[in-house]
């Protein structure tokens, strides 16, 4: 076969030769990552929210702060519903997924108060790192 042809590719990782599968969202690397910004911006809510982590647990599964929170937290970060539910204390991971659905859909006057404090802080630090 005289008329073929090689192609040199130089890449950024040189360990694709190993057959390196490219991660999931659900991927070591990626949530590791992921994790680690999330229990960032669960503090900075929990701070807007004027709460301490460990008050979370002594709400109910589906406090409106809880709903908030892990509205905020699956909207800016890849963590799984499962991490969600466990960091705040919410129950089954479905819960997570309701609540999720209720602040965007009809958060009601409480949860739309909680929700516009949390936007608002945002955009402070967004404005603050500019």
């Amino acid at each position: 076969m005289g008329n073929h042809y090689h192609l040199l590719v130089e890449t950024p990782e040189g360990n694709l030769v190993e057959g390196k599968k490219r991660e999931s969202h659900s991927g070591e690397a990626r949530g590791a990552h992921g994790e680690a910004a999330a229990r960032k911006l669960l503090m900075a809510g929990l701070r807007v929210l004027g709460m301490e982590a460990g008050e979370l647990r002594q709400r109910a599964k589906q406090a409106p702060e809880k709903a908030v929170l892990a509205w905020w937290l699956r909207e800016r970060t890849t963590v799984t519903l499962r991490w969600v539910s466990e960091e705040l204390g919410m129950g089954h991971y479905t819960r997570v997924t309701q609540a999720v659905s209720r602040v965007r859909r009809k958060p009601g006057r409480k949860l739309e108060t909680l929700k516009r404090r949390l936007l608002q802080t945002e955009e402070l630090m967004n404005e603050k790192s500019e």
